[in-house]
């Protein structure tokens, strides 16, 4: 069935339609785009279907509508104007904050469910109770990261490393600098003697002020002569997809990389969904966007049994595990408001070469 449905995908990719039945969604991404947001597009709508697939073989039954939503609000209103089949239950909405914007309005009009799967500029949006953010930014997840992080390297000193003289700083380093007693500055290159201290210092937390790739090659050289690394490093979702600095390098550093979700790719359950993405697509899944798939199958999975099966919101639900890699834990950012997904894991990566997943909220 999924294999019939990737060839209507690659020819027509756009007003698409495939009955399983009573809940209607509407799936409305850069499908034709060049380069990697075309990519992603496609590769999380197969982990969708396989999501939907998945579910309807245990008696949910979804309707969804796929089209390309091309680049501009007018695109996307013809897209919702023209609709034949009936207000949606859930639209997928892309991260183009205008299109967004027009999706967000019928979703006020008709108590749609909007998800915005690739992140974006959502705060225009939150004002409706009905929008989700599955991906956001770190402002809103620092305080979530900042617990984590204080509940796994208790009583610890925390130090904030800046590389840039102090002219940029990123949220979590920013949380930490003003409302944690004691936080200390470090200043690079001209403490650099006084940092290399501090990485044999087992009691020390490492911050660094910003997540840019020159930060990161500042703080993996330092690790790299320093005799030994005590010291846990505060690492970003960034770092883990620069793939020149491999595990090797993460685990001299003893860090710890705050992110929302990990594709655990050697779990028996990943390498069943590798197989069945073959089977399906009768390709592999892509190496530079593997994770997507898994994305769309865990969104769609969660998403849609949580409001076909159970008839209940997402809104107020605990901790919830998705079937594959992710977490998701929606909160709203204000009473009223839009939900914004909060859950957040810190990949611990140690000198032996293995990695530690440590989960906020674990139960």
């Amino acid at each position: 069935m999924i294999q019939r449905i990737l060839l209507l995908i690659s020819v027509l990719l756009i007003g698409t339609q495939f009955s399983f039945a009573n809940v209607n969604v509407g799936v409305f991404l850069p499908f034709k785009s060049s380069g990697v947001k075309g990519q992603q597009a496609v590769e999380f709508y197969r982990g969708l279907l396989m999501a939907v697939d998945s579910l309807s073989q245990s008696g949910t039954t979804v309707k969804i509508t796929a089209a390309d939503c091309g680049s501009t609000a007018s695109e996307m209103q013809t897209l919702l104007d023209e609709s034949k089949h009936g207000v949606y239950d859930i639209i997928f909405a892309p991260s183009n904050i205008q299109q967004a914007e027009v999706v967000n309005k019928y979703s006020i009009l008709n108590g749609t469910k909007v998800l915005m799967p690739f992140g974006g500029k959502y705060d225009d949006l939150i004002n409706n109770p009905n929008f989700y953010a599955l991906k956001v930014t770190q402002t809103d997840y620092t305080i979530p990261a900042y617990q984590l992080i204080s509940k796994c390297l208790k009583n610890k000193e925390i130090y904030v490393l800046s590389t840039n003289g102090g002219t940029q700083i990123c949220p979590l380093a920013n949380y930490m600098k003003k409302y944690v007693k004691g936080t200390k500055t470090l200043e690079w290159p001209s403490k650099e003697k006084k940092i290399m201290q501090i990485l044999a210092d087992n009691n020390a937390v490492i911050v660094p002020s910003m997540y840019d790739e020159e930060t990161q090659h500042t703080l993996m050289r330092l690790t790299a002569k320093s005799p030994v690394v005590n010291a846990a490093v505060i690492g970003y979702e960034n770092w883990y997809e620069r793939t020149e600095f491999g595990a090797e390098a993460l685990g001299k550093a003893n860090t710890y990389i705050v992110m929302q979700d990990f594709p655990h790719q050697s779990i028996p359950r990943i390498k069943n969904f590798k197989k069945a993405y073959h089977e399906n697509f009768d390709t592999s899944l892509p190496t530079g966007n593997f994770s997507i798939a898994m994305w769309g199958f865990d969104t769609g999975y969660y998403m849609l049994k949580a409001l076909t099966r159970y008839k209940r919101e997402f809104r107020n639900q605990p901790l919830y595990a998705a079937p594959l890699q992710n977490k998701f834990k929606f909160e709203p950012r204000n009473p009223g408001q839009g939900f914004i997904n909060t859950s957040v894991l810190l990949l611990h990566y140690k000198a032996d070469g293995s990695q530690e997943i440590i989960e906020y909220n674990a139960q």
